[in-house]
């Protein structure tokens, strides 16, 4: 059992004295980083990762000399988690029964997103006094900052995990650097009230003994409180009560109406008839529901007193309406039926108060005075106005016309016969894919759906030619069938035999099961007796691939062949690792015993499987990814599994995985996965053996997870008592070529169809087993089989699942275009798209392809709104879940300006766009002229959502939209650390002179998915992940003709990005999905916390196109100017990635003082580098390596590599040594003919930083690395 060493304010003074860690906590405070504020105390204690943790470099607890309280947790050390919480903290004790009053104002210093970083004001329970205890939690209640957003949150012993969903302030902006809070903690009786920025949440169920109050700090986060305060409010003497005077407050309410207490007085009124006024921060309000109708008793509370006072909240009322867009069919003729699909209507609710849509179940339909229904039959012919009028108030009404022609059918035509004309006897008639149109007499032709019509029964009881009779309106069509007896077309294997033999292993047929296949899908086995195998090709003794004719006798049905292979016996070489987040070396092992049993063990919050990548202790041999399956079992043995309650990032089993981490390494390391064994998934899923699969992953980053699914095999936690060897519990995993299949001995096996996810970020495909997070086992009986994918069963597609049809429109709907404009309309199925613009069908069946746009043009009229609806029919003849019609509505808005188009911050929307009055950044982007420049006046354009260029709002070649700064302005577009950065998707686009700063953390400050774009004279810095990066920003575009092309980042600067994990931030990126033609000339990258410069590319998604690089500069790459250094690759130039070909050219470039490598290859073997110079690179100044199985095509020309102190030597191929090439071998920097450089072969070997630019742009180099060339 574990002992929690807790303080108890009752016992306080004599733990002081008495406890064995009163030494420890004496050093801690000696070191002088605790250092609180007089009359307060202050310690750092739970989960810290180790005694040793608690050091000066990890925490910070200081007063500074204005009485400001300055805290510091760093380096990963403590959390607030689900189970435990490590913090600093400076309190004062308060009694359990006090009411109290907490309050600050915080400034964020430093903030590094992760959801387990947390600040703000606590009250708790216990706590420790400068101690690490892995599993110690308590009681508390908080307000502050966790899960990179503002909201409160508690945690009570009895409860699974803390309780965090319910008390977010959406008002207020995620935390981040720089920015300024004000935080308060309220108890008054029972009921806390939690605030932020003067937003309220209150808290009525946490009844925890509460023993101390005061402010935290937790993991990567540096705050400083100002104006604290931890108020104890003395008890109210007897006989006192709570006086509220709301002769002045506003008591009559609306529904939604937020609740108004202006003119309140609320007073203390002793026994003896003194009244002490309450103040309004002061006081609690609770049990007003403004979406409640009818009379409320609201309380209002202070320390401990509570009065009420009475409100009532009245329903809404329709004061008038609106009809937005009328319904999708407006023609109809005598005997249609009243359909009001796509009607939308829009509610005026008492007198303006409120506006918002409302529902056709609250209205009615009027027809000349007579109410009508939808599905009501229309009689009468001519021209009408239906009335729409509101349930609710009879003179709020609006209409819109139909026009009900008087016109006979001349004739109705099956356009389409259904998709089914071939029946068996006893079939059930199948009418989907049948189109049929009514003919009228003026000409026109009117699909009709086939709820509308009448289909005769079919009798598929015998066998012949059937003639089916469709009727409408009296006229009549017919198509005929066919109904036929099932017939045997072929034979064909359902069940396999072994088809992957070791030699001298004889061919073994048992497990074939062969059946006759019928026309109908039917099949019945064919009998051992009469089939023949020929096996006259196969020799056991000699390796190859074979093939077993198989026939069934006396029947004249094509043989099929069934492949073997015979290969030679296969050793498997068992390796351990551990590598992944939260690792460490003292609670991460594994360990090989005496009789072959293997254990894992992951202790203490050590690794994690999350939806997207892991940390485990990995017991595993290598296979091939293509050419391999396997079967994998063993008897496990649970010796620990799970803190109870679970945390939900616990697992064990076996697991197949396409790529493993660094050894030891516990940064962020993801794989796509297939795994069997104990797994929950989250705090509040089931814990029990489960198949589980990770897909989507393309980079150890985690890109493109797609997450975990999981199939439950047995819903019971693992344990010493349910497994091995008290009880059977032998897992298995096996990889067929349909995917992964799982099991619990032997039965309840399940499968995931993901067959091909462990062959993406490499050739090879490791399996094994392993734990995490919490987890000790012991593997037993050990049975791997590997067989040869080839021979081994075909693929089997999983079953098919209906589609949810869906319909988008993906053109602009805000636009300067007139002429040109089109509508584009997508769907995820096949069908037929109507298009109607202003009540006039533009285009009446439109053929739709699943994930192709369709284009219909639709010239719009200047500076006007346009009213479109889309009608989408789905073809009913594919796999749907629903074929019924879907309606889509949109507005599209034109608008245009004059000459340039001028932006402040201040602009609004409203503005004409000139210099007198502006309009604000995104209108004039969305609504700015092919050849027409957008002009940003100086300041700071504080954001709270993404800079979207959004695809098709395109320029043209000749005339390209242009997004620059005002001459002589230097506008600062910042994200906030709240948003994604700028999204450029449009083509034909000029963005000059403009700094992108601090986008939210892992979204990237710019990225580039259009083409033919410019992004020039621009800085990148502090954002939340790469800087610049050229790559799709739409997912569906899989190929690299889609990929945005032919992009110049021109005389550019990228510096400080840095992401959450410190290991992904690049200054400029064009990898993994960029294409043909992008150029980075004269930029800039320096201090980001990954690469300079990254053109990664990866299996997965495939080469992308050659970049050229030019006239620029990487340098001190893998740490901030703040001195902050990372844990990324901290290379300067990374030009390309995982052995793809793609013939990149860097020259006229220089790096320097990178983290690791000034210029790499990183694998990519058709390198190309010209004119080049490297200096002092921590890692080496030149790799151009590639994989020993990858010819190379590297050519190097005029590459100047020299250091100053020790340093790795440069590796290449041998023959890239020239007279043009001075490359330092470890000790000296020569060229081929020995010709060695020093510090004379350069004007200057200091830099001035940083560097500047001329008025062009251009970089002013200096004198630094100025190259004197040797005579030769």
């Amino acid at each position: 059992m574990i002992m929690f060493k807790r303080w108890l304010p009752a016992a306080l003074a004599f733990l002081l004295v008495a406890s064995p860690y009163g030494s420890v906590a004496k050093a801690v405070q000696d070191q002088g980083f605790i250092n609180p504020p007089d009359h307060y105390k202050a310690s750092v204690f739970g989960d810290l990762g180790g005694q040793n943790s608690i050091t000066a470099e990890n925490f910070e607890i200081d007063t500074n000399d204005d009485g400001t309280l300055y805290m510091r947790s760093s380096n990963n050390q403590g959390k607030i988690a689900s189970n435990s919480e490590g913090i600093a903290y400076t309190y004062k004790q308060i009694s359990e029964s006090s009411n109290f009053n907490l309050s600050t104002t915080v400034t964020v210093e430093d903030w590094t997103p992760n959801n387990q970083v947390s600040f703000g004001i606590m009250v708790r329970d216990e706590i420790l006094k400068n101690e690490n205890d892995e599993h110690f939690t308590g009681d508390y209640l908080a307000v502050g900052a966790l899960d990179q957003e503002m909201k409160g949150f508690y945690n009570k012993n009895d409860r699974s995990s803390i309780e965090k969903d319910h008390w977010s302030f959406d008002d207020s902006d995620p935390p981040h650097g720089n920015k300024e809070y004000s935080l308060a903690l309220i108890k008054s009786g029972d009921v806390y009230q939690l605030s932020v920025n003067g937003e309220h949440q209150i808290v009525e169920d946490f009844d925890a003994a509460l023993s101390y109050g005061g402010f935290f700090t937790a993991r990567n986060t540096a705050v400083t409180f100002s104006e604290y305060k931890v108020d104890v409010l003395s008890d109210e003497a007897d006989g006192a009560s709570l006086v509220v005077d709301d002769q002045r407050v506003k008591k009559e309410y609306l529904k939604g109406e937020d609740l108004n207490l202006e003119g309140l007085r609320v007073h203390v009124e002793s026994a003896n008839g003194s009244e002490r006024r309450v103040n309004e921060d002061e006081w609690i309000v609770t049990g007003y529901d403004p979406q409640e109708t009818g009379d409320q008793q609201i309380n209002i509370h202070y320390n401990g007193l509570t009065e009420e006072i009475e409100v009532t909240v009245h329903p809404l009322s329709v004061t008038d309406l609106t009809v937005e867009y009328a319904p999708a069919k407006s023609t109809y003729y005598v005997g249609d039926i009243l359909n009001t699909d796509g009607l939308e209507i829009e509610a005026e609710y008492n007198d303006g108060y409120k506006h918002g849509p409302l529902e056709h179940t609250e209205v009615s339909f009027q027809i000349q005075g007579k109410t009508v229904h939808p599905g009501e039959i229309l009689e009468s012919p001519g021209e009408k106005t239906v009335w729409v009028v509101s349930d609710d108030y009879f003179r709020a009404l609006d209409s819109f016309t139909i026009d009900i022609r008087d016109e006979a059918i001349t004739e109705l035509e099956i356009r389409q016969a259904p998709v089914k004309t071939s029946y068996f006897i006893g079939e059930e008639f199948e009418p989907a894919g049948t189109m049929v149109y009514a003919h009228y007499e003026d000409g026109e032709e009117v699909r009709i759906g086939l709820q509308e019509v009448e289909i005769d029964d079919v009798n598929t009881d015998h066998i012949g030619r059937k003639t089916v009779e469709i009727s409408y309106k009296g006229e009549v069509a017919s198509f005929d069938i066919e109904v036929k007896e099932p017939e045997v077309t072929h034979i064909e294997i359902v069940e396999y035999p072994k088809t992957t033999y070791e030699i001298g292993q004889p061919f073994d047929p048992n497990g074939l099961e062969v059946v006759y296949a019928y026309d109908n899908g039917d099949q019945t086995t064919v009998e051992e007796e009469t089939l023949s195998l020929d096996i006259s090709e196969y020799d056991e003794l000699e390796p190859g691939r074979y093939e077993i004719v198989i026939e069934a006798n006396g029947k004249a049905f094509k043989a099929i062949k069934l492949p073997v292979i015979v290969q030679n016996p296969r050793e498997h070489q068992w390796e351990s690792i551990v590598f992944g987040q939260s690792i460490g070396e003292d609670t991460n092992s594994i360990k090989e015993h005496e009789g072959g049993n293997i254990e894992l063990y992951a202790h203490g919050n050590a690794g994690k499987v999350t939806q997207d990548h892991d940390g485990i202790s990995y017991y595993y041999t290598e296979l091939n990814a293509e050419g391999d399956n396997f079967d994998l079992s063993a008897d496990i043995e649970v010796i620990e599994y799970a803190k109870a309650p679970h945390d939900g990032q616990e697992s064990f089993g076996i697991m197949a995985r396409d790529a493993i981490g660094p050894a030891w390494d516990s940064g962020v390391f993801s794989s796509n996965v297939a795994t069997v064994g104990g797994f929950s998934g989250g705090t509040s899923e089931a814990n029990g053996t489960q198949l589980y699969v990770r897909s989507g992953v393309i980079s150890p980053d985690g890109e493109g997870s797609e997450g975990i699914q999981k199939n439950m095999i047995r819903e019971e936690r693992p344990g010493s008592s349910n497994t091995f060897p008290a009880t059977e519990y032998r897992l298995q995993l096996t990889k067929t070529n349909s995917g992964f299949k799982g099991s619990l001995n032997g039965e309840n096996q399940t499968i995931i169809f993901e067959p091909d996810i462990l062959s993406v970020q490499d050739d090879k495909m490791y399996v094994g087993f392993f734990v995490a997070r919490e987890a000790t086992i012991n593997v037993h009986n050990i049975d791997l089989s590997v067989t040869d994918a080839n021979v081994d069963p075909p693929k089997v597609a999983p079953p098919s699942e209906p589609v949810e049809p869906t319909l988008n429109i993906v053109s602009l709907e805000r636009t300067s275009d007139t002429e040109t404009y089109h509508v584009k309309a997508e769907s995820n199925t096949e069908g037929t798209l109507r298009l109607i613009q202003e009540g006039q069908v533009i285009k009446e069946e439109g053929k739709m392809s699943s994930g192709v746009v369709l284009p219909i043009h639709a010239p719009l009229n200047d500076n006007e709104q346009t009213r479109f609806t889309a009608v989408f029919i789905p073809d009913d003849s594919k796999n749907l879940s629903n074929d019924q019609p879907i309606i889509k509505n949109f507005t599209v808005i034109n608008r245009t300006f004059q000459d340039e188009i001028h932006v402040t911050p201040e602009g609004h929307h409203t503005g004409e766009g000139t210099r007198n009055d502006p309009v604000d950044v995104d209108t004039a982007i969305d609504f700015v002229s092919r050849g027409q420049t957008i002009l940003l006046h100086d300041g700071h354009y504080i954001r709270d959502e993404k800079l979207n260029i959004r695809k098709y709002n395109d320029g043209a070649e000749g005339e390209m939209k242009t997004l620059k700064a005002k001459k002589g302005s230097h506008p600062v577009i910042d994200f906030n650390s709240v948003s994604e950065g700028a999204v450029l998707s449009g083509d034909y686009w000029h963005i000059e002179g403009i700094d992108f700063a601090r986008s939210a953390g892992n979204t990237k400050g710019f990225v580039i998915g259009g083409s033919h774009n410019i992004v020039e004279n621009s800085r990148f810095y502090e954002n939340g992940d790469t800087g610049l990066q050229i790559s799709r920003t739409d997912p569906s575009e899989d190929d690299i003709s889609m990929w945005p092309s032919h992009n110049l980042v021109l005389n550019s600067t990228s510096f400080d990005n840095r992401d959450p994990a410190e290991n992904n931030a690049d200054g400029f990126a064009a990898k993994l999905t960029s294409g043909e033609g992008n150029v980075f000339r004269g930029a800039i990258a320096h201090n980001n916390i990954d690469d300079g410069f990254d053109l990664y590319a990866k299996v997965g998604t495939g080469a992308i196109g050659a970049v050229v690089i030019e006239d620029s500069i990487a340098y001190r790459n893998g740490t901030l100017t703040n001195g902050s250094a990372g844990g990324g690759d901290k290379n300067g130039f990374k030009l390309g990635g995982e052995g793809i070909y793609v013939p990149h050219i860097i020259r006229n470039s220089i790096a320097f003082e990178n983290g690791s490598t000034g210029f790499t290859s990183n694998s990519n073997p058709g390198l190309i580098a010209e004119n080049n110079i490297a200096f002092n690179n921590e890692g080496g100044n030149l790799d151009m390596s590639t994989y020993t199985n990858i010819q190379e095509d590297f050519e190097l020309d005029r590459f100047i590599s020299y250091h100053t102190r020790p340093a790795l030597r440069d590796r290449y191929p041998y023959r890239l040594e020239s007279n043009s090439n001075y490359l330092f071998d470890g000790d000296v920097s020569e060229n081929k003919k020995g010709i060695q450089i020093n510090e004379q072969h350069f004007r200057s070997l200091h830099p001035q930083l940083p560097y500047k630019r001329d008025e062009n742009g251009d970089i002013i180099w200096g004198d630094f690395l100025y190259w004197i060339p040797p005579a030769i």
